[in-house]
């Protein structure tokens, strides 16, 4: 994964793109499962950037899931600004009541 995203702005292509940003939430849970908060973090940034614009109606589920598990490793760094920031993403663009609650728990365990 890290080789195709340092090449990711040769990759055009919308599907490509996708596989990309599908491969970076694949390491950023598995980093995530070894205690590697940064390098998640890392993976996670590079799945929501990669993806393509008007992401929240093209690929709603994939960018739910980034955005969560991006927060929450941005979370275990200590980085509290930049899970704000998500957050905010998320309320705003998530569907549903239930498709929140996973920020919604980021954000209390933030403010505690």
């Amino acid at each position: 994964v890290d080789q195709l995203n340092r090449g990711q702005k040769f990759i055009t292509k919308e599907k490509d793109r996708m596989e990309l940003a599908t491969l970076n939430l694949k390491a950023g849970e598995k980093a995530m499962s070894l205690a590697t908060f940064f390098n998640s973090a890392s993976y996670l940034k590079a799945g929501i950037d990669v993806l393509c614009d008007h992401n929240w109606e093209r690929c709603y589920d994939l960018s739910l899931q980034l955005h969560n598990l991006y927060a929450e490793a941005e979370y275990c760094n200590g980085h509290f600004q930049e899970v704000a920031l998500v957050t905010e993403v998320v309320i705003e663009q998530a569907r549903s009541f239930h498709h929140k609650l996973r920020i919604y728990a980021t954000l209390i365990k933030l403010l505690a």
